[in-house]
């Protein structure tokens, strides 16, 4: 294998790694109802359940009327500082067009850095903070399909996470429901997966497709 042969190898290999599809719904539930979806997805889902609690801040690229690139940038959330200088990265490209698939379908890359100036290097890539928020929550897992529980807070003022200066978007929990598969895979028998499991917890929630790319 020629050298060059050996990069285009390498290239596609790196792709397989990094360039991924995101297969997603959504929901809501009242935090009255929250223990009864909890013990729904003891039962359904694998042993066990994460807990986290982070920061998170989307930023995006405009080049037209609408988002090319929305970057979305997390870390642990600490309730006095967030001094974390460790970063998720989530690159989210546009959700393919679509119209008969039963779930959101996007493109997603995802890394981590470490930086102690993260703003100073979203700023000089010419991205804008679109808006910030905390969660905390608890993660799930059904085999690949990944379910996230949280609440969600914000600030009153940017840069300022001090307690008294958080509050509640909602009264409601934010359900996420996921898989991510290669981008090479075909996601529509993935899509119908995910469609079937989240049958399983209606009516606590009816988790659905939000176009909201669509004005």
């Amino acid at each position: 294998m020629s050298d060059e042969e050996k990069g285009d190898a390498n290239n596609e290999y790196l792709a397989q790694i990094y360039q991924r599809k995101e297969c997603i719904l959504w929901g809501s539930i009242y935090a009255t109802n929250l223990i009864d979806l909890e013990n729904r997805l003891a039962g359904i889902c694998d042993p066990g359940c994460t807990p986290f609690h982070e920061h998170e801040m989307s930023f995006s690229l405009k080049t037209t009327q609408t988002p090319d690139v929305t970057l979305r940038l997390r870390r642990k959330f600490h309730t006095e500082t967030t001094s974390s200088n460790q970063w998720r990265f989530r690159y989210v490209g546009r959700p393919e067009p679509d119209p008969n698939c039963p779930v959101v379908v996007r493109k997603v890359i995802d890394s981590v850095a470490h930086s102690q100036n993260m703003m100073e290097f979203v700023k000089t890539l010419g991205l804008r903070l679109d808006y910030e928020y905390m969660a905390k929550g608890k993660v799930w897992t059904c085999g690949a399909i990944k379910i996230v529980v949280s609440s969600l807070k914000r600030t009153k003022q940017p840069g300022k996470y001090e307690v008294e200066n958080l509050e509640k978007m909602s009264d409601s929990y934010l359900i996420e429901l996921s898989v991510t598969i290669n981008d090479s895979v075909d996601y529509h028998p993935i899509a119908k997966q995910l469609k079937a499991f989240s049958s399983q917890l209606s009516p606590l929630v009816e988790l659905q497709k939000v176009e909201y790319w669509v004005k």
